[in-house]
């Protein structure tokens, strides 16, 4: 490795490291903040609460890691530019290419590396942490009633009390509403009451005294029946419950899958997406009358997604095959060795079995039972077998005739039934099925380019980020910060902007997801072939002074095309 190549690296790994450390704590503060409440309270071990942090990693680095290179690389850049030593660089005949060879290498690599991350890590960390989250969500650890308002103890259970004496865990002026039932939901009222748990320290009791309950009849909801109590029990199972961690959870959403289960799922829903548009072009066709225009339809999806095809069946299908042993080719069976043939003598002649003659019926002949009992069989299976096709013939006719209606169906009606409207009614249903199932197919499609996209971003902002930083040089952290938030703004505005019209169904998922990295990245050769062509990399400071500049540039050019004043 060249002295130059690793200069340059070096410069860059320092902020690297820290602009990914400063953005990541940030995001996970913030993340954290938000998942406070879930957390609280809980009474959770400290394993249950490690866990959640380390599993809410990866998905804030997938997110920080390209805003780190962003602003490693400009702050390099700046850097060098601010110091001259670009200008140096220039004068050597080292042109900035040459400088950002080494890193476009390294972003290349980094790049590669989140692909891998973003296949393969992340989405096993959003799956356990989607379990994690379910079992803190259901984790009740403590009951705790509040005066003078509403306790929820459930989502179906509400719980108002006036005054608590926490010592004997007795309850006064007790209002409690219960939706459990559905429509017969039920208000009960008592006057005290005291709440214990089970032996189990699982379930809930309610020992209420002195009061009545209000009870809306299933039969007819305008009546309301009303029953006094002087003592009532009312039993809540599964309200306290402790942290249980779940061993297995065979279900993974969209960003819990790698891009291959992605890619066959994709397939799958992409099959039943062709058969349902067929449908719904089959029921349009019948319920549109002579004349009508043309109806629209989604856009056919292809069967296969090209880049996850070649990911999966092409790269990984060819690696697998190079890592993998050969498999042995079968060895032909040798024939075994026959022992010669025993001289066998020759077997005898067979005697031939006598056929009894045909027995005719003659008038005025007796026959005997054994050839009565053969005649009956003989008829009794004849009659069978002429049933039987009797059968499968009026079966193929009936089913010859019910197609035949079935064709002439939008032609005429049948008993009183208008064909159009129901036509109308099995188009409108196959029309919500097939929207249905374009947000599915959308959504993987949208998924696979997600994690392509955000990977190769980190190289996108290696080709933006230095012509910048070379055109602000003066600018200092501030600028660096500035450009930085401002680009990635821009960046996943485009990026969302793009998935939500993919998810819509208006622009194909690989030009949504990709939109933003062909841009960013013209851009940035725009750019980089114009810091190209100047005579000097480090004359401006800030914004202030590329104003100024400009202001300069038009006077000189006004000044050139006024006309020469004679002396």
């Amino acid at each position: 490795m060249k002295l130059l190549t690793r200069y340059v690296i070096r410069e860059h790994a320092g902020p690297l490291v820290f602009a990914l450390s400063a953005l990541t704590s940030l995001l996970m503060l913030q993340y954290v903040a938000r998942q406070l409440a879930n957390l609280a309270g809980k009474g959770l071990p400290w394993s249950a609460i490690g866990k959640f942090f380390v599993l809410s990693l990866p998905f804030t680095i997938a997110m920080t890691l390209p805003m780190a290179v962003l602003v490693a690389t400009l702050y390099a850049f700046g850097r060098m530019a601010a110091e001259h030593e670009i200008t140096a660089f220039k004068a050597s005949g080292v042109r900035v290419r040459s400088l950002m060879a080494p890193v476009l290498v390294c972003a290349l690599l980094l790049s590669l590396f989140m692909v891998w991350f973003n296949d393969q890590l992340l989405p096993r960390t959003n799956h356990a942490l989607r379990i994690l989250n379910n079992d803190i969500a259901k984790t009740k650890p403590t009951l705790a009633l509040k005066e003078q308002v509403m306790n929820p103890i459930t989502d179906q259970f509400f719980m108002r009390v006036a005054r608590v004496d926490a010592r004997t865990n007795r309850m006064y002026d007790v209002t409690i509403y219960d939706l459990r039932k559905g429509p017969e939901r039920q208000t009960i009222y008592a006057d005290s009451g005291v709440f214990l748990l089970d032996a189990k320290g699982e379930d809930l009791q309610l020992q209420l005294m002195d009061g009545h309950a209000q009870e809306f009849v299933r039969a007819d909801p305008r009546r309301l029946q009303r029953s006094f109590f002087r003592t009532q029990t009312v039993q809540l199972r599964g309200i306290i419950r402790q942290f249980e961690a779940t061993a297995e959870d065979n279900y993974r959403g969209d960003r819990e899958q790698t891009v291959c289960q992605l890619h066959r799922t994709y397939m799958e829903n992409a099959r039943e997406f062709t058969r349902l548009r067929n449908a719904y072009i089959d029921q349009a066709s019948r319920a549109a009358s002579k004349g009508s225009k043309t109806l629209t339809v989604s856009r056919d999806r292809p069967p296969k997604e090209v880049l996850s095809t070649f990911y999966c069946e092409t790269l990984l299908g060819g690696f697998s095959t190079m890592l993998l042993p050969k498999k042995a080719k079968a060895q032909s069976a040798q024939p075994p060795v026959q022992p010669p043939p025993v001289q066998q003598p020759p077997a005898p002649a067979p005697v031939p079995t006598p056929v009894p003659p045909a027995v005719v019926e003659q008038p005025g002949l007796e026959r005997s039972a054994a050839a009565v009992a053969a005649d009956s069989v003989a008829r009794a299976d004849s009659a069978a077998r002429a049933d039987s096709a009797a059968r499968a013939d009026s079966a193929a006719r009936a089913a010859a005739a019910a197609a035949a209606a079935a064709a002439a169906v939008p032609a005429a009606t049948l008993a009183g039934t208008d064909t159009v409207s129901v036509y109308a009614t099995a188009m409108r249903a196959a029309q919500q099925q097939l929207l249905a199932q374009r947000e599915v197919v959308d959504g993987l499609a949208v998924e696979i380019h997600k994690k392509f996209a955000l990977s190769f971003a980190c190289l996108v902002f290696v080709l933006f980020g230095p012509p910048i930083a070379l055109r602000f040089p003066r600018g200092g952290v501030g600028v660096t910060i500035g450009v930085s938030i401002v680009v990635f703004g821009l960046y996943y505005i485009c990026l969302m902007g793009g998935e939500a019209l993919a998810d819509k169904g208006r622009l194909p998922a690989f030009i949504a997801m990709w939109i933003a990295n062909v841009i960013f990245s013209l851009v940035g050769i725009a750019l980089l072939w114009r810091v190209e062509n100047t005579t000097d990399t480090s004359r401006g400071g800030g914004l202030r002074d590329w104003l100024a500049d400009r202001r300069a540039r038009k006077q000189l050019a006004r000044a050139l095309k006024a006309p020469a004043v004679p002396a």
